[in-house]
């Protein structure tokens, strides 16, 4: 049974980080093709920040699933947050939002490397990743055109945040499992939403929007 569930938690090691990469590269993908329309650049922006923050407490907290996972997330969330400042011509913003986030991550990890202080540092996570979601979840409960949000990529979202609430658990880290109470209803409402957009606006309609993308 311990072995059973040794091999469960070292697999959900290597799955949660390879399906948050996915989750932001689908929406890159999808940003590509459709443009950004109801894509909530504020929401990427915090994921790149996430990724950093997280990276870091994995090197402070020794959680190798963190550093695996928020180095390449690190680029795609960046790479997403690129596309859709780009094609909402919101870049200087972006930038320095971008910047101003990175001067936290740099403090809480300074903060972080002593011992007394790496509550600080978990608080910072925990915090920033559980409101990750809500800056998108506030743009898809209203009416607007959600055309550039991929139902593929929050479809990803909520198995992402029900892999890390599992692992965190797992490995006796309630800080990676916590944000995942919020995160995953959150997914959860936005990716309804975003289906309910393709449906209303399916080809039977006279609009040419696929379901799933």
């Amino acid at each position: 049974m311990i072995i059973a569930t040794s091999t469960f938690t070292a697999s959900l090691a290597i799955i949660a980080p390879v399906i948050t990469i996915f989750q932001a590269g689908a929406q890159a993908a999808h940003i590509r093709k459709t443009g950004a329309k109801g894509v909530s650049l504020g929401t990427w922006l915090l994921s790149a920040f996430v990724a950093e923050i997280w990276l870091c407490y994995g090197f402070v907290f020794h959680v190798p699933a963190e550093i695996g996972a928020n180095v390449p997330c690190l680029v795609v969330a960046s790479t997403v947050a690129f596309l859709a400042a780009q094609s909402q011509e919101r870049m200087a913003r972006s930038l320095v939002g971008y910047a101003s986030l990175s001067v936290v991550t740099v403090l809480a990890t300074v903060v972080g490397t002593f011992h007394q202080y790496r509550w600080i540092m978990a608080t910072v996570a925990v915090c920033s990743s559980m409101v990750i979601y809500l800056p998108q979840l506030a743009l898809v409960i209203r009416p607007k055109d959600l055309s550039g949000v991929s139902a593929v990529s929050w479809a990803t979202a909520c198995v992402t945040a029900l892999c890390w609430l599992v692992y965190g658990f797992l490995i006796h880290q309630p800080a990676v499992a916590l944000p995942s109470v919020m995160m995953l209803p959150s997914a959860i409402i936005i990716l309804i939403q975003v289906l309910r957009h393709r449906i209303k606006n399916d080809p039977l309609h006279g609009v040419q929007a696929p379901i799933i993308e």
